[in-house]
């Protein structure tokens, strides 16, 4: 076991990882989270953890990435150069301007929580191959992502991985898609390239199931998120969407941490009571 699952184990509370990017984006940036300018990034991660106070810190892979090809019309032509399925990706995480910026951040995040796990958080490779070619050709783009897809995608995301062998990372979070969520161990057997990164520097990997099809996990994957649990050696509860308007937590789950999406536009207050409950 790595750092996080560790904590996790040998807290006398229940840990809750916050994924309050959409909330605090609006309530403190002006609904412009700052993914590309590194400085405002850590000042806004500081006023927003000071509030809410996460039991993890995490960078979202994918934002930055939106921001990026938000500003860059070059690294978007170039994702649509070609249209074999995983080239959008492989050009994507080639970007040295991408790989330096999720470096600065994370190490930026590493010095400002250094009590805390820090977590990267990625799309996983079936996940990420479909985003990327939507991101270059339309979101109306039909992409079909089977074995072979994800193989390479999979090799793409461990070299990007390396790239930041030296930030500071404690734990690798995979995040599926409803669409894209493994059926069976068997599929997840797929992300093999990118797990073995992780066990080589000692990171904890984990899977979110936003769906919670797949129950079980794999050698190497360390922790499952999901809304109930399952054969896994660390579970983490996704609290659902109507926890927000008073729903009650499940009484017989028993997670080892939950992890929780504050919605934006929710009033301070109401937030901050909500999470007194989950602790």
């Amino acid at each position: 076991m790595g750092i996080f699952v560790n904590q996790v184990a040998a807290s006398d509370h229940r840990l809750l990882w916050i994924d309050d990017t959409d909330y605090s984006s609006l309530l403190l940036a002006g609904g412009a989270a700052p993914w590309l300018d590194t400085s405002a990034h850590i000042a806004w991660r500081r006023k927003a953890q000071s509030l809410l106070k996460s039991s993890v810190a995490a960078l979202p892979v994918a934002r930055v990435c939106a921001a990026l090809l938000a500003s860059d019309g070059a690294l978007r032509a170039a994702m649509a150069a070609k249209s074999r399925v995983g080239f959008p990706l492989k050009t994507l995480l080639s970007s040295e301007v991408l790989r330096r910026q999720v470096s600065d951040l994370l190490l930026g995040l590493r010095g400002s929580f250094s009590a805390l796990p820090l977590a990267l958080v990625c799309p996983s490779p079936r996940a990420w191959v479909g985003a990327a070619y939507r991101s270059a050709f339309g979101d109306a783009a039909e992409v079909a992502v089977g074995e072979e897809e994800v193989d390479g995608a999979t090799v793409q995301c461990a070299d990007f991985l390396r790239a930041f062998a030296t930030t500071g990372i404690d734990t690798v979070l995979l995040e599926e898609t409803p669409d894209s969520e493994p059926q069976s161990p068997a599929e997840l057997e797929w992300y093999r390239s990118v797990l073995n990164v992780g066990k080589h520097y000692r990171w904890d990997m984990g899977i979110r199931f936003p769906a919670g099809r797949c129950s079980d996990t794999i050698a190497d994957v360390g922790y499952l998120i999901a809304p109930r649990a399952g054969n896994v050696p660390c579970f983490g509860e996704a609290m659902p969407t109507d926890y927000w308007s008073g729903a009650a937590p499940d009484a017989s789950s028993r997670p080892d941490f939950r992890f929780v999406q504050i919605p934006p536009g929710l009033q301070p207050e109401l937030v901050l009571d909500r999470l007194t409950h989950l602790r």
